[in-house]
């Protein structure tokens, strides 16, 4: 008689899930070969930090960008810092994200089979399913463009859509973990797409007060009151910067984009590199599904396609100034048009339910699915192996460079190009993560004068750009790919020099003139500082031996009208005393700090308090107490 255990291990082998995987990791190892290896960078992702810069850059309480800024940093910095711990042996954090990256399918599809684990369709209709949802435009158009936000919403987006529905429709003996698991997967949301996780919480309490209370109202109201509160904290002290910037909340982290058009959008397609308007495949099969069977478009998978509708007509309806300057502009649509295929998928998946159909309808539904997965293929293989995401990383100063800004503690000056903003970073090139900090106002005007002056050499303005990012802490200047550093240099011999140019080929200025972290300036140029934007001498400035925020140094005596300037941005919290007694900040070149010193040696001090960030983090740090013992079942007693 034939053993059936070989049978029984075949058929586990071949199993929906491990089919599933198998299937989407070749398909998308086809479409990013070009791109294999774990530093991807390029598009909308700037090159990943080390595991210890992702956590420094997270717990600071002021940061050395765009000419220093006390915002929060997203919380997406300690996500990836707690899960790239993981991938230590491989290179930490730039080794996760590029998983998530080139792994997105595969991760995607097996979250939206578990996702679809409660409802009574067969297991290979959930596959299938799952791999259309795998393979969406908006999800490859992302990875493409280095959009990890959008891909991280794509990954995490069934999960916490399953666990919503399933807190709305029963509050059982597990409500508190559920409630904790679910909150969880709203603050992974929030932290890498706010707009993800206000539709979330929008499709929450809409389905709390739509919906009959149940058996229990106190215990769905205490799961609403977790999911809706727990995130919230998990994400502190980042909310308080959401709430000043409408920018971070409609763009995401990866920033704006260009309005599709109304073809791209029918086709779930969010326009640029990476994808073509295939998915409207996804929408005829929702359509026929309706069509089959009416009563599919009154299930769940309604209120997700209204609630991605919402969130499409708020990007496209309300441009706002990107957080790095320029005109008004539309969000990138990826993570409503996500939401939109998820519901469109959700009612699809409710007409094949066990029991609603008979005769030829399952046999034909089948291949219209298979037709829209093949389909949804094509389009990713076609199209998917396009776009600007690259392995790599991106290009590096020289090692000699790269010690003297450790030495100094100064910034480096990266002129952009296109879509690319030009930023200022202190003591290194810029890294995940610059782009979300909020700067102060007038930051970004001044780096975009600056790059006009630098990227169309003219005597007078380019002098002065060259002159204010040295007064700001500047000591090198990366032009852009392909541009010559000669005109400049020609131009302005005294103030930069052409040195050493990236591991890509980018030209490197180093800026000559005395700067650094805190200066000294005598009496002449100080009146220039109060007066000017830019230094047009530098004479008999000193620099002094401290660093920023917080400055204690001791001046010698000296003749009045002295200053003392920071390489930092004026903006509230700054503090400053003088042997101390409470003195006013002076602005020097109208955005800096600096303070008036006395003609007797004194003590100054300058400071920039974090006590409010501090208590925030305590906060986030009990928050997340709470949800690790809540979150994660209790052992179950066999009956």
């Amino acid at each position: 008689m034939e053993d059936p255990a070989p049978r029984e291990s075949a058929v586990r082998r071949f199993a929906p899930p491990v089919s599933l995987f198998a299937v989407l990791t070749a398909l998308g190892l086809v479409v990013d070969g070009s791109r294999l290896g774990l530093d991807l960078a390029g598009g909308r992702l700037l090159p990943v930090g080390s595991l210890g810069e992702l956590w420094s850059t997270y717990l600071a309480g002021w940061h050395q960008v765009g000419g220093g800024t006390a915002s929060a940093a997203p919380t997406s910095l300690a996500v990836l810092g707690a899960l790239g711990a993981i991938f230590a042996p491989l290179g930490g954090p730039p080794a996760l994200v590029a998983v998530l990256l080139i792994g997105d399918a595969p991760l995607a599809g097996l979250s939206a089979y578990a996702a679809t684990r409660r409802l009574p369709v067969s297991r290979w209709t959930r596959a299938a399913i799952a791999a259309a949802y795998a393979l969406l435009p908006a999800a490859t158009a992302s990875v493409a463009q280095g959009r990890l936000d959008v891909v991280a919403v794509h990954i995490v987006l069934p999960l916490v859509i399953s666990g919503t529905a399933g807190l709305l429709a029963r509050t059982g003996t597990g409500w508190l973990h559920a409630s904790s698991a679910c909150a969880v997967g709203v603050a992974v949301l929030g932290a890498f797409s706010p707009l993800a996780h206000g539709l979330a919480l929008l499709g929450l309490v809409a389905g709390f007060v739509v919906l009959p209370p149940g058996d229990s109202l106190l215990k769905r109201i205490a799961s609403v009151a977790i999911v809706v509160l727990l995130p919230l904290a998990l994400l502190l002290p980042w909310p308080t910067v959401l709430v000043n910037q409408p920018a971070l909340f409609l763009h995401g982290l990866s920033g704006p984009a260009a309005a599709p058009a109304a073809a791209d959008l029918v086709g779930l397609d969010p326009d640029g590199a990476g994808a073509w308007p295939i998915g409207v495949g996804v929408l005829v099969a929702a359509i026929f599904a309706v069509a089959v069977r009416p009563r599919a478009l009154l299930s769940a998978g309604l209120g997700v396609l209204v609630l991605g509708a919402c969130g499409l007509a708020v990007v496209l309806l309300v441009p706002v100034s990107p957080l790095q300057g320029g005109p008004g502009s539309v969000g990138f649509t990826g993570v409503p048009l996500l939401v939109i295929s998820a519901g469109l998928l959700w009612i699809v998946l409710n007409a094949c339910a066990r029991g609603t159909s008979t005769g030829v309808l399952p046999k034909l539904a089948a291949v219209v699915a298979v037709l829209v997965v093949l389909a949804l293929g094509t389009g990713a293989v076609l199209a998917g192996r396009s776009g600007p995401l690259h392995a790599g990383g991106g290009g590096q100063l020289a090692s000699a460079q790269q010690d003297e800004l450790a030495r100094t503690g100064r910034s480096v000056l990266v002129v952009g190009s296109g879509d690319a903003p030009t930023r200022q970073v202190g003591g290194r090139l810029p890294l995940f993560g610059d782009d979300q900090l909020a700067l102060t106002v007038s930051t970004p005007d001044r780096l975009t004068g600056w790059q006009s002056a630098l990227v169309q050499p003219s005597s007078g303005a380019t002098r002065a750009a060259l002159s204010g990012a040295t007064a700001s802490g500047a000591l090198f200047v990366v032009l852009p790919p392909g541009q010559d550093a000669g005109p400049i240099v020609a131009l302005a011999p005294d103030l930069a020099v052409a040195v050493q140019p990236t591991t890509d080929g980018r030209a490197v200025l180093r800026l000559l003139a005395p700067s650094g972290e805190v200066m000294l300036v005598p009496p002449a140029v100080a009146k220039q500082a109060v007066q000017s934007s830019a230094p047009s001498t530098f004479s008999g400035v000193s620099p002094v031996d401290a660093g920023l925020p917080d400055v204690h140094v001791r001046v010698s005596d000296g003749i009045a009208g002295r200053l003392l300037v920071l390489a930092a941005e004026q903006e509230a919290g700054w503090q400053a005393s003088v042997d101390g007694k409470a003195q006013p900040i002076v602005p020097a070149w109208g955005h800096q700090v600096a303070v008036v010193v006395p003609t007797a040696s004194s003590e100054v001090s300058i400071e920039h308090p974090s006590t409010l960030r501090d208590v925030l983090l305590l906060v986030q740090v009990a928050a997340l107490l709470f949800a690790a013992m809540t979150s994660i079942p209790g052992p179950t007693r066999l009956r």
